[in-house]
């Protein structure tokens, strides 16, 4: 996963998210996340995602008893 993070894939994700970014900035962003990156793949961690924000609220409501 850390040798995914290049500019070019930082520019095309900002790209998709209609931010704009120039060459020099996406080579910065991706220096900035691959340590990051790095650290979170060698501690082989599992991060799970709700599949939609809404299942989120739904979840704590029922949590809370509401």
């Amino acid at each position: 996963m850390p040798d995914d993070v290049s500019p070019e894939r930082v520019a095309a994700v900002a790209a998709m998210a209609r931010v704009p970014t120039t060459p020099e900035d996406a080579a910065r962003i991706a220096r900035a996340v691959t340590g990051p990156m790095t650290r979170l793949a060698a501690a082989d961690i599992a991060l799970e995602m709700e599949v939609e924000p809404a299942t989120f609220v739904a979840v704590q409501r029922k949590d809370a008893g509401l």
